[in-house]
């Protein structure tokens, strides 16, 4: 099995160019007759049957499958996958950033060897999480709970 690789962006922007200048979807395939021979021939069509445009005709018999699938891959349909995979690209370039962002933490809590305080804070806090399943404030409370000032000195 051949490896994954990943569309360039100057292959995104091609896909996207050819379908911003093909007949805008949605297509659907059809089976026409040709009064004159008799003969039916697959096409895939844009429009309504009065303003019906065939978007790709063929010669030779086209497998049912094959038609299908090019009505199915419509610039509309081009268009928004190139969106996912841009929007995709963009959750994975977060990811790494935070992966990074938590390696670094980690390298940092190891040089003060507080790895085992940290693991124990995370797990703590899990469990008050799951006490309190509304969360916590920004500085750790829990909800509705008042947070204690310090005691005013008596000077």
């Amino acid at each position: 099995m051949a490896k994954h690789v990943p569309l360039t962006d100057r292959e995104l922007f091609q896909i996207e160019a050819l379908a911003c200048d093909a007949t805008p979807g949605p297509w659907e395939p059809q089976v026409v007759l040709d009064y004159v021979t008799g003969e039916s021939a697959r096409v895939v069509v844009h429009g309504q049957a009065d303003e019906m445009r065939y978007v790709v005709e063929r010669e030779h018999e086209m497998a049912e499958a094959d038609q299908a699938y090019i009505a199915a891959m419509h610039p509309d349909a081009a268009l928004r996958l190139v969106r996912e995979i841009r929007r995709l690209r963009r959750v994975q370039e977060r990811y790494d950033t935070l992966c990074d962002v938590l390696q670094h933490l980690n390298a940092f809590l190891e040089r003060r060897g507080l790895v085992a305080q940290a693991q124990r804070f995370v797990e703590v806090r899990a469990q008050l999480e799951r006490i309190h399943p509304d969360g916590f404030d920004a500085a750790g409370d829990a909800p509705g709970t008042a947070r204690r000032q310090p005691a005013a000195s008596l000077a």
